[in-house]
């Protein structure tokens, strides 16, 4: 399912998936309404600026289906509100849209891997802290992090895997692996352990 506004980025991802061999249906929603015949276990394919305008109700259908998953497409100037977030399987920047990617992004939310695109790991998708200078600095970037997010970091800093974390702290394991991704683009890090190792180096991680 597409929820994207402007034509032009609609076609072209309509070009994009029937270019690819993923069996899928696609179906472009052009009216808010049409959302009324949504399906359980679809994959929904978004921008900020179209969840943004979902009316409430709708978006927090979309939030709380557990076999719904969401990727959403982000510029580079765009905040994404925290509620998606924390509920989204996947973000993709713009600038990294092509058929590969796109397959990629796909492939990784389907079977429960939270994707980030190349560019939005080197930075948050997380809006700057207004009460910081330097918003570019890991200590700023470490004050972006939700208490959860700092759980999850402090739990993987001690080697424990995905699964143990899930245990830890009573949640789903597809959780973990969505603050994971969220760690990483926030710390612009490529991989847990370097995010572990920027967030002892800036002071605000302790072991």
């Amino acid at each position: 399912m597409l929820i994207i506004e402007d034509d032009i980025r609609r076609y072209s991802i309509e070009g994009m998936l029937r270019s690819l061999d993923i069996q899928l249906i696609v179906q472009s929603i052009t009216d808010i309404e049409d959302l009324s015949t949504f399906c359980n276990g679809q994959l929904v394919i978004s921008d900020s600026n179209a969840l943004g305008s979902l009316p409430g109700e709708i978006a927090e259908k979309l939030r709380i289906q557990n076999d719904v998953h969401v990727l959403i497409l982000v510029d580079s100037a765009d905040v994404v509100e925290q509620s998606w977030v924390d509920h989204a399987n996947g973000f993709l920047d713009w600038a990294d849209l092509r058929p590969e990617t796109l397959r990629e992004a796909i492939v990784d939310v389907k079977a429960g891997r939270f994707h980030v695109s190349a560019t939005l790991a080197r930075r948050s998708v997380a809006a700057p802290d207004p009460a910081g200078d330097d918003t570019t600095s890991p200590r700023a970037s470490m004050s972006a992090l939700t208490a959860r997010e700092h759980q999850v970091l402090r739990l993987i800093a001690e080697g424990l895997s995905n699964r143990q974390v899930a245990r830890s702290l009573s949640i789903s394991e597809h959780g973990v692996k969505r603050a994971v991704g969220i760690i990483l683009a926030k710390l612009n890090c490529p991989n847990r352990t370097l995010a572990v190792v920027r967030a002892m180096e800036s002071g605000l991680l302790v072991m």
